[in-house]
């Protein structure tokens, strides 16, 4: 499993490489074709912002999913002890 160094790596070469596309389809001129067009406003922006964001805040919402799923753990314990009884 990747730990959390390799998955920050990861994201930031992606974050890169989407900057990338947006720069290189920003600055050749080609707004006519639609395809880049679409895939510019449609994958490579989202991806980007949710990158950026995962980046920024990593701490904060790897805390926050592991909180979540240890209260879902405490509910479905003590749903299985309610049975029990």
């Amino acid at each position: 499993m990747l730990n959390q160094a390799h998955i920050r790596t990861i994201l930031r070469w992606g974050h890169i490489a989407e900057g990338m596309f947006l720069v290189a389809y920003v600055y050749s001129g080609s707004h006519s074709n639609a395809v880049l067009t679409e895939i510019a406003r449609f994958v490579v922006i989202p991806l980007i912002v949710v990158s950026g964001l995962w980046l920024w805040q990593q701490g904060r919402i790897v805390r926050w999913m592991r909180s979540s799923s240890l209260q879902t753990g405490r509910q479905e314990v003590s749903a299985d002890q309610a049975t029990l009884r």
